[in-house]
């Protein structure tokens, strides 16, 4: 796994900010290629839907996410 980037850390922050109580938030139609492509795989799980799609933290993002507020 690469090092995380401010624009990863900061999609991530979003997404645990933003989360319903399922844990998942909408990505509109126009960011879903590019954050499901971008974002690594083992912190950020996507599914596509009928208008976009939607995110979710792994548990190992989740980790990540609670380390970083130590760092």
């Amino acid at each position: 796994m690469k090092k995380l980037e401010p624009e990863h850390q900061h999609i991530m922050n979003l997404i645990q900010r933003d989360r319903e109580d399922s844990g998942w938030v909408t990505v509109s139609e126009t960011l879903y290629p590019v954050l499901s492509e971008n974002m690594p795989d083992e912190l950020v799980e996507f599914e596509l839907t009928d208008n976009g799609g939607r995110a979710r933290l792994t548990q190992e993002g989740e980790n990540v996410l609670n380390a970083m507020q130590w760092l």
